[in-house]
């Protein structure tokens, strides 16, 4: 995911939260939002599977 606002203001030691189906980025120590382009459904499918291999090894069942 990309944000070029998010990079600029997360710090070390913030604490975040990532929406993937929404596309926000939630800084959760400033109460902070940034937004990002969300992924195809593919893709967030794959995410929450817990990568490719998982997915793959789902699909199967």
């Amino acid at each position: 995911m990309e944000s070029e606002e998010a990079s600029k203001r997360i710090r070390n030691k913030d604490v975040i939260s990532v929406d993937i189906e929404r596309g926000v980025i939630r800084n959760l120590t400033r109460k902070e939002s940034y937004r990002f382009e969300k992924y195809p459904p593919f893709m967030q499918k794959i995410i929450k599977a817990g990568g490719l291999m998982n997915s793959i090894k789902k699909r199967g069942r």
